[in-house]
């Protein structure tokens, strides 16, 4: 399709336990992703889209059953060039850690927020996300014909904020599983030639990454997930 396609995901997390309103106990966990991508495309090929699913996991690979996405952001934007990402969520504590550092005191509270702005010419962000009674943190970017991102990298923030049940003693670790996928497609309309000598190419040297067919001239393509181990928080 071009050149290397180039994607670069940065993921940091903070992690903070202590006792909400109704008197019982939560590990709360915030995640940030900032990614660069590039995805190369060439002759009559399109970049159409960028697909993010972000889950919070135990060492076993799957979510615990009471894992719960109390905010996410960006959200959906219609018709916008720009997003800031936007979070603060509050919960009274009764003492806590965030990262290393104290950050909650007796009858004190904690909130989490850190505010990230991205240019977004052409880019529309779809928020896949279901907050409350969800356990999945997900985005598609969808990219215009036009679009910068085309033929540039772009970058694009997402932030993320679970909370599980939890009790005094040892906490249980977490991680965080990272699924993240690229669709392009030819755009000549005469025939699906290029496109299937342009699969056949890629196909044997792509090792972990798959390619998944999407209509008769489109492919997704999927990276091997990733899990990213968080912090672990301190019970206070």
């Amino acid at each position: 399709m071009g050149g290397g396609s180039r994607y670069q995901h940065a993921i940091q997390s903070w992690a903070v336990t202590g006792k909400s309103a109704d008197d019982a106990w939560y590990s709360y966990y915030l995640v940030e992703i900032d990614s660069i991508l590039f995805t190369s495309v060439d002759g009559t090929f399109k970049l159409r889209e960028y697909n993010y699913d972000c889950r919070l996991v135990g060492t076993d690979g799957l979510i615990a059953p009471s894992t719960e996405l109390v905010a996410v952001t960006p959200d959906t934007t219609q018709g916008s060039t720009s997003y800031t990402t936007s979070m603060s969520e509050s919960f009274s504590a009764s003492g806590g850690f965030f990262g290393a550092d104290p950050t909650a005191t007796i009858g004190g509270s904690v909130t989490f927020g850190h505010s990230v702005s991205r240019s977004i010419p052409d880019i529309g962000i779809n928020n896949r996300s279901i907050t409350s009674d969800g356990q999945n943190a997900s985005w598609t970017l969808q990219v215009a014909g036009e679009a910068p991102a085309q033929h540039a990298a772009m970058e694009f923030t997402a932030q993320m904020l679970f909370r599980v049940p939890t009790k005094p003693g040892p906490q249980p670790a977490y991680g965080v599983k990272f699924e993240f996928n690229s669709l392009v497609f030819d755009d000549d309309e005469n025939g699906t030639d290029y496109h299937d000598r342009t699969a056949a190419i890629m196909m044997p040297r792509l090792e972990t990454t798959k390619l998944v067919e999407w209509g008769d001239r489109g492919m997704y393509c999927v990276l091997k997930p990733e899990i990213i181990k968080m912090v672990n928080p301190a019970m206070p």
